[in-house]
């Protein structure tokens, strides 16, 4: 039986966003993303609005908490906690508009984006209504890095499954990306994308 603490629940649910980046530890418990978990691009031009759904499968994941679990402990850190998303994998509703999307997100060169979580700030356990948590997130696209805060709300859905929710809107000029055109630069996309987590996942073991 799960016991539905701060650092059995709380943590597992979190973690199982981002898998062990490759060379870290990898035993422990693991987490499985659901298939109906959804991870979204959205984007807007001067002529419609689109959305790139991100088609990976996520195999399940290991995690680890960095210096153990201390209940008195506020505000946690972490390092080599990596989602690994493949660019090539997202699907933005045509050919077009996805040969575009990654030529811009510097695909051939850079074929992978990273979300890192780096902290979270007052924990707190999660029940069945809405928790909102201050994280800080360290975001890579097309070989750019940005430490940026997220704002995550998670709820309990039954017993060892969490539903994650977090959206946060990015400038593609900050990460070195020149928002795509089209027909002769008379389609022209702005400059601000959101990335939205919508996600289920459930502790497999504890």
């Amino acid at each position: 039986m799960i016991s539905l603490t701060v650092a059995s629940f709380l943590f597992p649910g979190l973690l199982s966003l981002w898998g062990q980046h490759p060379g870290s530890q990898t035993s422990g418990p693991r987490f499985l993303i659901h298939p109906m978990s959804k991870l979204e691009i959205h984007g807007t031009s001067n002529v419609n609005a689109f959305t790139c759904t991100c088609r990976q499968t996520f195999v399940s994941l290991p995690f680890q908490i960095v210096g153990g679990y201390h209940p008195e402990r506020t505000q946690w850190a972490f390092r080599n906690t990596h989602l690994r998303l493949q660019t090539q994998l997202f699907d933005c509703g045509n050919k077009v508009m996805n040969k575009d999307f990654y030529h811009a997100l510097k695909a051939k060169t850079h074929p992978t984006m990273w979300i890192e979580l780096e902290s979270i700030e007052n924990v707190q356990a999660i029940k069945s209504a809405w928790t909102t948590l201050a994280t800080h997130t360290r975001i890579t696209i097309a070989g750019t890095s940005r430490s940026v805060p997220v704002q995550a709300r998670v709820r309990k859905l039954s017993e060892g499954k969490l539903q994650i929710y977090a959206e946060r809107a990015l400038k593609m000029s900050d990460f070195g990306i020149q928002p795509p055109t089209a027909l002769m630069g008379m389609i022209k996309t702005n400059d601000e994308i959101i990335i939205k987590l919508d996600l289920v996942v459930e502790v497999l073991s504890l």
